[in-house]
């Protein structure tokens, strides 16, 4: 009985692993995200300066990238075909 049902979890665990790896995002479309975001804001507020402080970060699941420009902070994360961004007002 515990070994059926620890095969059932262990299958329903690779197949879910498997789906998170093949539905995440692209770090190349997680950077034209906050690349755009940088660049809608630079038109808004009268050209910014150049980021600084860019960190991007590729896990087998998930993806994520941030820019800084000044006080303000561009950052997107991706994973399971969702792409979530927080940037600033």
């Amino acid at each position: 009985m515990i070994r059926r049902y620890l095969t059932i979890v262990g299958i329903v665990l690779v197949v879910t692993l498997g789906l998170a790896i093949w539905l995440k995002p692209p770090l190349s479309q997680v950077r034209e995200n906050v690349e755009t975001a940088i660049a809608d804001y630079a038109r808004e507020h009268g050209g910014a300066a150049p980021p600084v402080d860019i960190e991007s970060h590729d896990w087998i699941v998930a993806t994520s990238h941030a820019a800084r420009i000044g006080e303000h902070t561009f950052f997107c994360f991706g994973a399971m075909k969702v792409t979530y961004c927080q940037l600033p007002d």
